[in-house]
């Protein structure tokens, strides 16, 4: 009895922190209330304090499932492409397949860790610290990624991998930004484009 009872409330935290991602994705963090997560769980708003004392511990919690779930499907995505292309150029092939999952999909949402940032980086010194460790997981994949390429002399070296690696990241946000605005991917691909095979490369 007592093992069904915590699968049980395992099972109410994962849909609430399923609950809580659609809805932080759709609205963001500020506009989506304790009662709206809670009814669109379907439990009474009391009992969403059994799993999580406040909407800022939920907040951390939401994005470290975001980031678990993202990262695994990046992985996923990237080893599968490592397994027909080099370590380096199986990048630019994982990337292009996010972006096209982007370009099909009807509703452009963008990355939930740069739309929270923008939005309670300020506000919540949790859910900041929670976002700054879920960009720096991806940001060390691809540093590592970098000075492979530089090693096999397909990435420029004139500049430190971990430097190429915030770019990448910080080129890949704002673009995220723009195809929600403008509600193309052009945008993504543009600047996909632009970085692998201009920026990154050595010059010659």
């Amino acid at each position: 009895m007592a093992r069904k009872k915590s699968a049980d409330l395992e099972k109410t935290k994962q849909n609430l922190l399923e609950v809580g991602l659609t809805l932080f994705e759709q609205k963001g963090f500020n506009a989506t209330g304790i009662q709206e997560i809670a009814t669109s769980a379907d439990i009474p708003k009391g009992s969403f304090y059994n799993y999580f004392s406040s909407k800022e511990e939920f907040g951390v919690a939401v994005i470290r499932y975001y980031a678990d779930t993202s990262m695994a499907r990046w992985k996923s995505i990237l080893d599968t492409a490592t397994q027909k292309e080099d370590y380096y150029k199986a990048l630019y092939t994982a990337f292009s397949a996010i972006a096209e999952e982007y370009r099909c999909a009807q509703i452009k949402k963008g990355c939930l860790l740069g739309n929270l940032a923008a939005e309670i980086s300020e506000a919540s010194e949790e859910c900041r610290m929670a976002l700054q460790q879920s960009v720096s997981e991806y940001k060390s994949i691809l540093a590592e990624r970098f000075r492979v390429g530089q090693e096999m002399g397909k990435v420029r070296s004139d500049l430190p991998a971990q430097q190429l690696a915030d770019l990448v990241w910080d080129c890949w946000q704002g673009s995220l930004l723009r195809m929600k605005i403008e509600k193309s991917v052009e945008p993504v691909n543009n600047d996909l484009e632009l970085l692998f095979h201009h920026i990154l490369p050595p010059v010659l």
